[in-house]
């Protein structure tokens, strides 16, 4: 079970890493720490809800970019690569959704 929370830690820091660097991009900012997500993460300023609901909704966005799959294929790989149940993933995707909606 460790290994899995691990693997969604360190894709967290990958996406969010990416998104910062995009980020630093548009706003002509320069990305200068990488250590700065470790440091949050190490801290436990971030709550692994937080991270679990970010690395699931990057992981499927990148699974499921161009929507060649099933959608239920997208998720049952997603679940997998986390060690959650799809339903997990499922109710993380429709919470994500509502929230953009507003």
């Amino acid at each position: 079970m460790e290994e899995y929370r691990k693997r969604m830690i360190d894709r967290f820091q990958e996406h969010l890493y990416q998104n910062f660097k995009n980020y630093c991009a548009r706003h002509g900012f320069d990305p200068t720490d990488d250590q700065l997500i470790t440091f949050l993460i190490d801290q436990d300023l971030i709550p692994l809800t937080q991270i679990q609901r970010y690395a699931v909704v990057n992981e499927f966005e990148n699974v499921y970019p161009d929507h060649t799959l099933h959608k239920t294929q997208a998720v049952s790989t997603v679940a997998n690569r986390f060690s959650i149940s799809e339903r997990t993933v499922w109710s993380i995707l429709k919470h994500i959704r509502q929230v953009r909606k507003v």
